[in-house]
């Protein structure tokens, strides 16, 4: 099983609202992922991102409080301006 990582106050949102948008450079299908300490979780692709306002539909469900917030997060994950950024919308499974 895939797993995916989240920095300890997106894993946190995760785990308090069942679901979180997530912006990763790489493309990935969708599939049921491990997160640590979460457990199983569905990975959906959403699409791609070219740019900050691509993400304003998603912000309340991003773990952040502002666009800016998040955007200042991907560009120090995704730094290269030229590189693919690719949304994922991440939901707890149930037990």
């Amino acid at each position: 099983m895939a797993s995916m990582s989240f920095i300890p106050q997106l894993k946190e949102f995760l785990l308090t609202n069942g679901i979180i948008y997530t912006v990763r450079k790489y493309k990935m299908s969708d599939a049921i992922v491990n997160v640590e300490d979460i457990g199983e979780c569905h990975r959906i692709p959403v699409g791609t991102v070219d740019r900050k306002e691509d993400l304003i539909p998603y912000v309340e469900e991003s773990g952040f409080e502002t666009i800016e917030d998040w955007w200042k997060k991907i560009k120090y994950f995704i730094p290269n301006s030229w590189d693919t950024k690719y949304l994922y919308k991440v939901e707890v499974l149930g037990e």
